[in-house]
């Protein structure tokens, strides 16, 4: 009897053993399924926790693994707001996937990826890396849709006349913009007509603010890459036009040696050589565009009437106010001088436009890089040419103030035929006060204060008495 009752108590006990064992094994199997194989609520009413629809529909394009490697520092609340937003980029695609280092912990492996400071991503995939520092999900976004491109676009800034560096780092140079380019999957060189024409790999030529004028022979390659249906961009300076006058008003767009006075700049707080614009033209590279952009020290346009040009119509993509107007007294501007006269054009003035020429284009896929030469000549059979009464805007010391890299970012864009770049709003919380009115305060003092801790009391004393000895 005795051995039988032990061999029930063992056959009890390990029965219950293994059915510990069956549900510890079942959680585990839960909790790293759980880990791939998730649902997620954004319950907050502006979606601050949810990916952009823009984000969404760049992550359905990937087909092939992408690798994320975050170096981040443990234990720090930003670190935790990047692996969540990481972690939803992962939820809306398998192939997307990322791995924390902690470069203060594992500094061999943030020198093999040249990882020189924390809060940096380095995306793999498709044969190709992207670099994103300080992460936010429009520059992960972006990063993304990049490594699906083909190769970059090339960029070409003229030189040789005086024109504002894309290398140097000083105010007036314009690295920022640069930079700025090359994030949009650019690549950035410097170009000099007087050797020859463009190279034939050239998918845009930017001219910046040049001191002396370009030769009859630079101006002609200029001529011919915009009718073969380059993409040109030119940055002006008041009273400087780089000897670009003519080919300007060939192309629709007309320049004057003035200055735009703008008093309404002073009432905001600026400069009224300063103008600031929130006025914008009728344009896809404008839609959608609230921004306020700052041009200091800018030269008028003027949008020619078709008759006046041989190329396409063009338009103005920014307007000064109505206040405004273009001075042309340059002794009273030395003097700090300025009023408005009969000589001088009364705003709203035109300070940035945009013309497409009308020539035969290239043929399909010659010449161009990247997914121009897929898109071919269907987006590039025409020429643009955008062009700017002002270079400091786009200067390292302004590029960031307002919306001034924005527009010139959208703007190229559209130069270069780059529409999809996704730009992500950001999503702020809204803050709305509770007001409660004298009954409805009184509810919400009584009932935690006074109410649950009565109930409780009385569900003591109850107890008590039912269980005290009779």
């Amino acid at each position: 009897m005795a051995g039988s009752a032990r061999k029930k108590r063992l056959l009890k006990s390990g029965g219950t053993g293994a059915a510990v064992a069956a549900v510890l094994a079942l959680l585990v199997f839960l909790n790293l399924l759980s880990d791939r194989y998730y649902l997620r609520w954004d319950l907050t009413d502006s979606k601050q926790n949810s990916l952009s629809a823009e984000t969404i529909k760049v992550l359905e394009n990937i087909q092939e693994p992408v690798q994320i490697k975050a170096f981040l520092v443990d234990g720090r609340d930003e670190t935790r707001k990047v692996e969540d937003l990481l972690a939803a980029y992962r939820y809306h695609n398998r192939q997307v996937d990322y791995s924390v280092i902690d470069p203060t912990r594992n500094p061999s492996e943030a020198r093999l990826y040249d990882v020189t400071s924390e809060k940096t991503l380095i995306l793999e995939g498709y044969g190709r890396s992207q670099t994103v520092k300080i992460p936010d999900e429009q520059k992960i976004t972006n990063a993304l849709h990049r490594l699906m491109e083909s190769a970059p676009r090339r960029v070409y800034w003229l030189s040789g006349h005086g024109e504002r560096s894309f290398e140097g780092k000083e105010p007036e140079h314009l690295k920022s913009f640069a930079d700025a380019l090359e994030a949009e999957n650019c690549e950035n060189s410097a170009l000099n007509l007087m050797r020859g024409e463009p190279p034939r790999d050239a998918d845009a030529i930017i001219v910046a603010a040049p001191e002396k004028p370009l030769f009859p022979e630079e101006i002609g390659w200029l001529d011919a890459f915009l009718e073969d249906g380059g993409r040109i961009l030119v940055l002006l300076e008041p009273f400087r036009d780089g000897g670009l006058e003519s080919f300007l008003r060939r192309h629709g767009i007309g320049i004057s040696d003035d200055i735009v006075v703008d008093p309404f700049s002073r009432v905001m707080g600026g400069d009224y050589l300063m103008p600031m614009v929130s006025d914008y033209g009728d344009h896809e590279i404008t839609k959608g565009f609230d921004l306020t952009s700052i041009f200091p020290m800018s030269r008028s346009l003027d949008v020619l009437d078709a008759e006046e040009a041989s190329s396409g119509e063009a338009v103005c993509l920014a307007y000064t106010s109505e206040d405004s107007w273009a001075e042309t007294d340059r002794a009273a501007l030395d003097e700090a001088r300025v009023e408005l006269n009969t000589t001088d054009r009364k705003g709203p003035l035109c300070l940035a436009a945009l013309v497409e020429t009308a020539g035969p284009g290239r043929n399909p896929g010659e010449g161009l890089s990247g997914e121009a030469a897929e898109e071919g000549q269907a987006d590039l059979e025409n020429g643009r040419l955008a062009v700017f009464g002002d270079c400091d805007f786009a200067s390292n010391q302004f590029l960031s103030v307002a919306g001034n890299q924005r527009f010139i970012v959208n703007t190229f864009r559209y130069l270069a035929g780059k529409s999809d770049f996704i730009t992500v709003e950001p999503r702020r919380g809204r803050l709305e006060s509770l007001t409660l009115s004298r009954s409805q305060g009184r509810i919400f003092f009584l009932f935690p204060v006074v109410v649950l801790p009565a109930l409780v009391l009385l569900a003591g004393v109850w107890i008590w008495m039912r269980r005290r000895p009779k």
